[in-house]
């Protein structure tokens, strides 16, 4: 007659005692094993993605020209959704991407002008990147550089602009981005757009508005104004 081996006989034994203790860590061996498993599912999901998505920069054109270009100088017109890019950057990511498409896709028969400070004055192309690849493929999209003296010239702001202590000011580039939105709601309205906003439906319905934050805190990602 087959007889139970003593150690797994103790064994059994001491799980018939302590059931509570032993299904505690039949169920954490469970849960290990299914992290685990999730976890290497998830890392091999996302090294195929790179994979797959890596050919993405390298296909962009060398050069990429202006879509639309416009002499020097000549002002943006009216109506139009803006974006602004005040830091020197000329290499955007995703979410700029997406935000200006966005823009693009629901608002087909308006102009999206972004305004980028990096961008050379007087460039007949733009920097080697998918970004402005992509979003030179929208008819409606004009990329352009930002012209700060330009765009502050005959405003309220104006003085500010030229003052030679307003570089001095704490978060410098914060307060030149909150100016300009101003600047431009003001010189052509219009909408302006944070390069974070996805836009979801077409804003042109909204005018003298802007974002909240709560029920009692007023946003500026976004703005939708007259001109004066």
């Amino acid at each position: 007659m087959f007889r139970m081996p003593s150690c797994l006989l103790k064994l059994s034994r001491v799980l018939l005692s302590n059931k509570l203790r032993a299904l505690f860590i039949l169920i954490f061996m469970l849960l290990s094993l299914g992290y685990l498993t999730l976890y290497w599912r998830t890392v091999e999901d996302s090294n195929d993605s790179a994979l797959y998505s890596s050919p993405l920069e390298s296909s962009c054109a060398p050069s990429v020209p202006f879509s639309h270009p416009q002499p020097s100088g000549t002002p943006p017109s009216r109506g139009n959704v803006f974006f602004v890019e005040t830091s020197e950057q000329t290499k955007p990511g995703y979410l700029f991407s997406c935000s200006v498409e966005s823009a693009a896709r629901t608002h087909p028969e308006t102009s999206v002008v972004v305004l980028m400070r990096g961008l050379g004055k007087g460039n007949t192309s733009l920097p080697e990147h998918w970004v402005f690849s992509l979003l030179s493929s929208f008819p409606n999209v004009q990329i352009r550089p930002l012209d700060l003296p330009e765009l502050f010239s005959e405003t309220p702001l104006e003085k500010w602009y030229l003052s030679p202590l307003r570089k001095s000011e704490p978060y410098f580039l914060h307060v030149l981005s909150d100016a300009c939105r101003i600047v431009l709601m003001w010189k052509y309205g219009g909408v302006y757009l944070d390069t974070d906003f996805i836009v979801l439906r077409n804003l042109e319905n909204l005018t003298n508005a802007m974002g909240i934050q709560t029920y009692d805190e007023l946003n500026g990602a976004f703005l939708s104004f007259s001109p004066k």
